[in-house]
Protein backbone atom coordinates (compact mmCIF):
# COMPACT_ATOMS: atom_id res chain seq x y z
CA UNK A 1 0.00 0.00 0.00
CA UNK A 2 1.34 3.41 -0.92
CA UNK A 3 0.03 6.58 0.69
CA UNK A 4 2.95 8.78 -0.31
CA UNK A 5 5.08 8.73 -3.40
CA UNK A 6 8.73 9.66 -3.04
CA UNK A 7 8.71 11.81 -6.16
CA UNK A 8 5.87 14.03 -4.86
CA UNK A 9 6.72 15.99 -1.74
CA UNK A 10 3.98 17.64 0.34
CA UNK A 11 1.38 15.37 -1.17
CA UNK A 12 -0.56 12.35 0.07
CA UNK A 13 -3.75 10.54 -0.69
CA UNK A 14 -6.38 8.76 1.30
CA UNK A 15 -9.08 6.31 0.39
CA UNK A 16 -12.60 7.34 -0.57
CA UNK A 17 -14.05 4.58 1.62
CA UNK A 18 -13.18 6.57 4.75
CA UNK A 19 -16.07 8.92 3.96
CA UNK A 20 -18.53 6.04 3.65
CA UNK A 21 -17.64 4.45 6.99
CA UNK A 22 -19.76 4.82 10.09
CA UNK A 23 -17.05 6.46 12.21
CA UNK A 24 -16.90 9.83 13.91
CA UNK A 25 -15.61 13.01 12.33
CA UNK A 26 -12.70 12.90 14.81
CA UNK A 27 -11.74 9.41 13.59
CA UNK A 28 -11.93 10.55 9.96
CA UNK A 29 -9.81 13.63 10.71
CA UNK A 30 -7.23 11.55 12.54
CA UNK A 31 -7.10 8.96 9.75
CA UNK A 32 -6.46 11.70 7.17
CA UNK A 33 -3.79 13.29 9.38
CA UNK A 34 -2.01 9.96 9.87
CA UNK A 35 -2.10 9.43 6.08
CA UNK A 36 -0.50 12.85 5.70
CA UNK A 37 2.27 11.88 8.14
CA UNK A 38 2.82 8.40 6.71
CA UNK A 39 5.97 7.18 5.08
CA UNK A 40 6.08 5.04 1.93
CA UNK A 41 5.35 1.95 4.05
CA UNK A 42 2.05 3.48 5.35
CA UNK A 43 3.53 3.97 8.80
CA UNK A 44 3.17 7.14 10.80
CA UNK A 45 4.90 8.23 14.01
CA UNK A 46 3.45 11.53 15.36
CA UNK A 47 3.21 11.99 19.12
CA UNK A 48 -0.19 12.49 20.72
CA UNK A 49 0.77 16.11 21.46
CA UNK A 50 1.51 16.66 17.76
CA UNK A 51 -1.76 15.01 16.75
CA UNK A 52 -3.68 17.15 19.26
CA UNK A 53 -2.09 20.35 17.95
CA UNK A 54 -2.45 19.63 14.23
CA UNK A 55 -5.97 18.16 14.43
CA UNK A 56 -7.32 20.69 16.97
CA UNK A 57 -8.45 17.88 19.25
CA UNK A 58 -8.04 17.24 22.96
CA UNK A 59 -6.32 14.21 24.48
CA UNK A 60 -9.61 12.37 25.12
CA UNK A 61 -10.83 12.94 21.56
CA UNK A 62 -7.53 11.67 20.15
CA UNK A 63 -7.66 8.57 22.35
CA UNK A 64 -11.27 7.87 21.40
CA UNK A 65 -10.55 8.36 17.68
CA UNK A 66 -7.54 6.03 17.84
CA UNK A 67 -9.62 3.32 19.51
CA UNK A 68 -12.37 3.83 16.93
CA UNK A 69 -9.92 3.42 14.04
CA UNK A 70 -8.43 0.33 15.65
CA UNK A 71 -11.88 -1.15 16.18
CA UNK A 72 -12.72 -0.40 12.52
CA UNK A 73 -9.43 -2.17 11.61
CA UNK A 74 -8.12 0.82 9.68
CA UNK A 75 -5.20 1.33 12.01
CA UNK A 76 -2.77 -0.70 14.05
CA UNK A 77 -0.98 1.00 16.94
CA UNK A 78 2.29 -0.26 18.37
CA UNK A 79 4.14 1.23 21.34
CA UNK A 80 7.77 2.16 20.79
CA UNK A 81 10.43 2.53 23.45
CA UNK A 82 13.84 4.15 23.76
CA UNK A 83 16.88 2.20 24.95
CA UNK A 84 16.21 3.42 28.52
CA UNK A 85 12.69 1.91 28.22
CA UNK A 86 10.90 5.28 28.27
CA UNK A 87 8.09 5.43 25.73
CA UNK A 88 8.44 7.47 22.58
CA UNK A 89 5.76 8.08 19.96
CA UNK A 90 3.65 5.16 18.80
CA UNK A 91 3.95 3.59 15.38
CA UNK A 92 0.66 3.69 13.48
CA UNK A 93 0.18 1.40 10.49
CA UNK A 94 -2.58 2.68 8.21
CA UNK A 95 -4.79 0.41 6.12
CA UNK A 96 -6.85 1.41 3.06
CA UNK A 97 -9.71 -0.82 4.15
CA UNK A 98 -10.42 -2.90 7.25
CA UNK A 99 -7.77 -5.57 7.50
CA UNK A 100 -8.62 -9.22 8.07
CA UNK A 101 -8.06 -10.30 11.66
CA UNK A 102 -5.94 -13.25 10.49
CA UNK A 103 -3.85 -10.94 8.28
CA UNK A 104 -2.42 -7.73 9.71
CA UNK A 105 -3.28 -8.90 13.19
CA UNK A 106 -5.27 -8.06 16.21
Amino acid sequence: MEIKKAERRNWFYSYNAIFEMDISIHAKMLYLYLCRCADSQAMSFPSKATIMRHCSMGRTSVGNALRELEKARLLRRESRYRENMSQTSNRYTIYPEPYESAGAGE
